[in-house]
This record gives structure tokens, C-alpha cells and sequence, in this order.
């Protein structure tokens, strides 16, 4: 008894780590590293949209200002416009990449397609910027509030893209657990910040906080919920979020095959054979 209680006990501990016998575990260490790690790319992020404001402020206001005094406010407008569309869109791929690089570095033994990784986020970056572009060109005619809500949608549906990239280029047995802490962390970081947005009433506090909370809730439930789960699966030995994990008969899985009849020898046969 004792030496197949230690047979199993090293069997645990050599594939304890490996992504095929069970969800991995996460220490202390590992959420607090992942939680600052995605607030750095989120930060990152916002001050790249305060320098791309400072800048635009301090450049494009002496040549807006006979603009102005000529009484053409199309053109101030679409500079507006094209000003805004560049903010977002370099804040975007900016906080997604770094925070994305730097919640790699957390787990360097498991992520390892780190620059396959980098390219994707950017060109889902870059689609999704391409979707938002028709609501930014129509603003003028239509209002600047409808501005707000392309740019909140552009970086929310980013972040939660580029998370998803991360997880499932590495973890494809896990894919479900990736989609429910992301989600989990876009949905409570839109609650926090129309929760900031509802005590100050000031929308301009959301373009440099969003980002930051975004990505340090998607760092902080990445960790927990993988802390979570692993709880769960050794508490009572379901891996229910496996992607391997069936549950009835799917649709279009291909019945096993019946075992095929083993007919008896041909005895006669063998006879008249051998008597020949």
C-alpha cells in the first residue's frame, strides 16, 4: 500500500505541470505578478493617448485658430476627428500589446509563441479599428457622443481580443477557461468604470482610466479563476472546462464503429483441400 501511495504521489507530481493531465496551478506569487502586469500595459496605454492629447493640443491649436476665426468648422471637424481615430487606435495597440508581452512574462515557460502572439494582437487591432472607422467618419453629421461610444467599443472589444489571442494560441484544452475570465473581467471592468463615470459625471475621466482597469481585471481574473478552478478540479476531480469534456451526444459526432462478425473456419473447404 505504501509503495503504490508513493507510486502515485510521484505520478501527480511528474505530470502536475503538464497541460495534459490537469489545469495548472497558480500561485500568490503568479496573481499578483499578473494583476500589475496587465495595470502596466494598461497605463502604458493611457499615457500614450495624454501625450498624443498634450501633443495635438499644443501643435494644432495656433493652426486651428484662423480656422476658427474664418468660420469653417467642417475642417475643424475632421481634424478633430482624425486627431480622436489616431488616440484610440495607437492606445489600443499599445496597452493590448504590452499588457499581453508583459502577462507572457508572468508564465515564460507556457507562453511561448510570444511573437506569433504580438502579431495577431496587432492585426486584430487594426480590424477592429477598420469595423469602428465608419462611425468615426459619420460623427460630424450625427454627434460626438456616438464618438464616445465607437472609441469605449474599440478598446473594450480589443482588449478582450487580444486576451483571448494570448490564451488560446497557448492553451487550447483550456480555451473555456480563458473566455470565462476574460468576459468576467470586461464585464466588471465596464461596471467600474460607468461606476466612476455615475460618481464624478465627468466622461473625460474615463479616457485615462478605462484602459488601466480594463487590463488590471483582465490580468487579476485570468489568475483567480485558473486558482479557482484548479481548487475545483481537485476538489472533486471534474474538468468540466476541458475542451476534450463531452456532455451527452453532440450533433455530428461519428458513431463507433461495430465490431465486425468472426465467422467460423470453412472446415469443408479445408477437407476437400487436403483430399485433393
Amino acid at each position: 500500500m505504501e509503495d503504490q501511495s508513493y507510486n502515485m504521489n510521484n505520478n501527480q507530481t511528474s505530470t502536475e505541470g503538464d497541460i495534459s493531465f490537469g489545469p495548472r496551478n497558480l500561485s500568490f506569487l503568479q496573481l499578483v505578478l499578473k494583476t500589475f502586469a496587465g495595470l502596466g500595459g494598461g497605463l502604458a496605454g493611457a499615457a500614450i493617448m495624454v501625450l498624443i492629447f498634450i501633443g495635438a493640443s499644443s501643435i494644432l491649436g495656433p493652426v486651428l485658430e484662423p480656422i476658427l476665426q474664418n468660420g469653417t468648422e467642417g475642417e475643424v471637424d475632421f481634424i478633430f476627428v482624425v486627431v480622436i481615430m489616431v488616440m484610440v487606435l495607437m492606445t489600443s495597440i499599445v496597452s493590448s500589446m504590452l499588457s499581453t508581452l508583459l502577462l507572457a512574462f508572468t508564465e515564460r515557460e507556457r507562453y511561448t509563441r510570444i511573437t506569433t502572439t504580438m502579431m495577431q494582437v496587432f492585426l486584430i487591432n487594426l480590424v477592429i479599428f477598420l469595423f469602428v472607422l465608419p462611425i468615426y467618419l459619420t460623427v460630424t453629421s450625427v454627434g460626438y457622443d456616438l464618438m464616445g461610444y465607437a472609441a469605449g467599443l474599440q478598446i473594450i472589444v480589443g482588449a478582450l481580443a487580444s486576451a483571448l489571442i494570448l490564451e488560446l494560441i497557448h492553451d487550447y484544452k483550456y480555451s473555456l477557461l480563458a473566455v470565462y475570465s476574460t468576459v468576467l473581467a470586461i464585464l466588471v471592468g465596464t461596471g467600474a468604470n460607468y461606476l466612476i463615470y455615475y460618481i464624478s459625471g465627468n466622461a473625460t475621466i474615463l479616457l485615462f482610466t478605462a484602459i488601466p482597469i480594463i487590463w488590471l481585471l483582465i490580468g487579476f481574473f485570468q489568475a483567480i479563476v485558473a486558482m479557482f478552478y484548479y481548487w475545483v478540479w481537485q476538489t472533486w476531480g471534474s474538468d468540466f472546462l476541458a475542451s476534450e469534456m463531452s456532455y451527452g451526444n453532440d450533433y455530428g459526432e461519428m458513431p463507433e464503429p461495430e465490431p465486425e462478425e468472426l465467422l467460423p473456419p470453412d472446415e469443408e473447404g479445408r477437407d476437400f483441400l487436403s483430399n485433393g
